[in-house]
This record gives structure tokens, C-alpha cells and sequence, in this order.
């Protein structure tokens, strides 16, 4: 389970990063969820230029923090992810999201909140490896970014198996990022997997949480269960 947040347009990196980080420690914990802090890894996407830079580490976002240059970051799309480990095997810097796969000529990044252990049966493995990067496959593989539709995501979550918590994610390529909130019906924590959206005419978060120092807290709202919210790029 984790917390993440992606910011487009005219934005502080320093703030959004230090979103990220209160995020992982528990400060701005709004919901139903009993996990509160994510120590279990993080990374950094952003944009430079129309190429996609990447960081990532393990360990807690708040001890990493300090050691990024944020000063060197400029950009107008900036996505960071915290990550509390379902399973403890999971644990690495190679289980830090973004997460990367080549399909076709596209570079697909995600990043995801949620477990979904039995995405392996789509894939003809015998059991789960790590969900997350079985849940990137099962999406990208054989579409093109043209593809990528509320409607397509929702007939693909339709055929997974029950025994997930949540397919929130957010898939990124050089051109476009869409952010997806799905969770199960039964779900008993739908206050933790939903996201949050804010948008004005500079600026637009999407985040797990409620971030009240990057915009009042009025001006959020929740999405709603299968909604699919795309940005594009500028040239």
C-alpha cells in the first residue's frame, strides 16, 4: 500500500515534495486505512526537456529527502511515490516505484497504490511475483498510449480476480500521464484508496491524500471509483 501524488503546470517541486514526505509519515492521514506511514521506498519521475528522468531509493522518503538537489529539478510535471511493502519479501530499491515497461516503441512508467496478487493468472505464471510490475504488464502490453481509455481499463479490472485492494495507478509516458482510481465494491477501505484532484486554470494535483499547504483544502475533490483523469504535455 502506498501514497503518491503527481502535480502538472505551475507548481513548487520543493512543496510537492515535501507533500510526498508528509504522505509517508502519517501527517496529513485522512481515512479509513490502519496503514499511516510508508517506509518502504519511494521514487521520482518528472519531466526535463520531453525526456522522463527518474529517481528512485529505498528506505524512508523523509531520511532521502534532504539528499535530492530539488534546486536542479525544474519542470511542469513532477510525480513522487511512498511505498509501505505488502510483503516484506518485496523490499529493494528494484521494488521502488516508477516502475518501468517497454511496449511496442512506448516507454510505460506507473506508478501504483493497492496489491492485486492474482493479476499473475492473466500472464500464465503459477504464482505472483511482485503484483505491481504484473499489474503494469497485464495494462500496456500490446497498446499503443492511443489505447489507454476509462472503458479499456474497466473490462480489463472486470476480468481480474478477486483478492486485490486496490489498481490505483497512475501510467505515464513521455507524451501523457493518466491517473486511474479503482477498488473493489467490498472494498472496507474506500476512503484510503481514493484519490484526490485539484485543478485551476495554472495548476492540477492528483494525490492520495488531502494537501492543504499546496492548495486549501475546499478547493480538492474526491474521484470517483473507475474514473480515468489524463493530462497531456506540452511540446
Amino acid at each position: 500500500m502506498c501514497r503518491m501524488i503527481m502535480a502538472q503546470g505551475a507548481f513548487s517541486v520543493e512543496a510537492v515534495m515535501h507533500a510526498a514526505r508528509a504522505m509517508s509519515c502519517g501527517e496529513t492521514a485522512q481515512h479509513d486505512g490502519p496503514i499511516k506511514q510508508h517506509p518502504n521506498g519511494w521514487g521520482c519521475l518528472w519531466l526535463d526537456n520531453g525526456k522522463v528522468r527518474t529517481l528512485h531509493g529505498t528506505g524512508t522518503f523523509a531520511d532521502a529527502l534532504p539528499t535530492i538537489d530539488i534546486s536542479a529539478i525544474r519542470t511542469d510535471f513532477l510525480a513522487v511515490h511512498v511505498r509501505h511493502a505488502t510483503l516484506t519479501k518485496n523490499s529493494g530499491r528494484q521494488f521502488s516505484h516508477p516502475l518501468l515497461r517497454n511496449s511496442g516503441n512506448t516507454q510505460w512508467y506507473m506508478m501504483h497504490n493497492g496489491f492485486l496478487p492474482t493479476i499473475h493468472q492473466h500472464l500464465g505464471m503459477e504464482a505472483s511475483s511482485f503484483d505491481s510490475a504484473e499489474y503494469l504488464q497485464y495494462i500496456v502490453d500490446r497498446i499503443t498510449p492511443a489505447d489507454m481509455s476509462r472503458h479499456y481499463l474497466q473490462e480489463k479490472m472486470a476480468q481480474v480476480a478477486p483478492g486485490g485492494s486496490s489498481g490505483n495507478a497512475f501510467f505515464i509516458t513521455r507524451e501523457k500521464a493518466w491517473a486511474w482510481q479503482w477498488y473493489p465494491d467490498d472494498t472496507p477501505f474506500p476512503h484510503y484508496f481514493t484519490l484526490h484532484c485539484y485543478h485551476d486554470n495554472k495548476t492540477t494535483y492528483i494525490s492520495s491524500e488531502i494537501i492543504p499547504d499546496l492548495a486549501t483544502a475546499s478547493g480538492w475533490r474526491r474521484m470517483e471509483n473507475h474514473e480515468l483523469h489524463e493530462l497531456t504535455f506540452a511540446e
